[in-house]
């Protein structure tokens, strides 16, 4: 029943705070922007750890999520944007929001990587039939940490903290939504 509850409640969370947010940025300066922090962020995460460029060569594709805000009291919210690459070239635009409803205080941005091992896992995300399970979690980018990272389920996910007072790895009931790119 609590699980009811709190699936309910975030979910209405969650509707409520999409109101405002739209997968593709508005403009060609806040699309272009959204690349460049992508392109930071890889470079980041793989400066971090230099085995992630394993992941990077040998996955079907991935999404990045420059920088994912998370906070709350009590009700909780994330959201990001990102772009999603296929081949080593941006295939297209993605959000995630996850709400959540609990023993909440705090918040913190960071940054996530999704690597999908093939084309099934890829096309999952790309189609809106992409879920994590409620337990699932991440590997935090560190030195080394992805060299014994493996996928689960034909998908790894990485997370690099960038500032806040919390910190949650957990990635289980994220939403995502994906619009391919048009030519600007």
């Amino acid at each position: 029943m609590f699980q009811k509850l709190t699936l309910c409640v975030g979910l209405i969370f969650t509707s409520l705070a999409m109101v405002h947010c739209s997968t593709v940025p508005e403009t060609k300066a806040d699309r272009d922007a959204l690349a460049a922090s992508a392109t930071a962020a890889i470079a980041k995460s793989k400066a971090k750890d230099p085995s992630l460029d394993k992941f990077f060569k040998d996955s079907y594709g991935y999404a990045i999520f420059p920088e994912v805000g998370n906070g709350g009291a009590g009700l909780a919210f994330s959201y990001g944007r990102g772009q999603v690459f296929q081949g080593g070239k941006a295939s297209g635009y993605c959000d995630l929001s996850k709400g959540t409803i609990g023993a909440t205080l705090g918040g913190q941005t960071f940054s996530e990587l999704i690597f999908f091992k093939d084309k099934e896992r890829y096309e999952n995300f790309i189609n809106g039939k992409f879920v994590f399970a409620a337990n699932a979690s991440a590997v935090a980018v560190a030195a080394g940490a992805a060299s014994s990272a493996s996928y689960k389920d034909g998908v790894a996910v990485f997370i690099t903290n960038s500032s806040g007072l919390m910190f949650d790895a957990s990635i289980g009931g994220q939403q995502f939504n994906y619009r391919p790119m048009t030519m600007d």
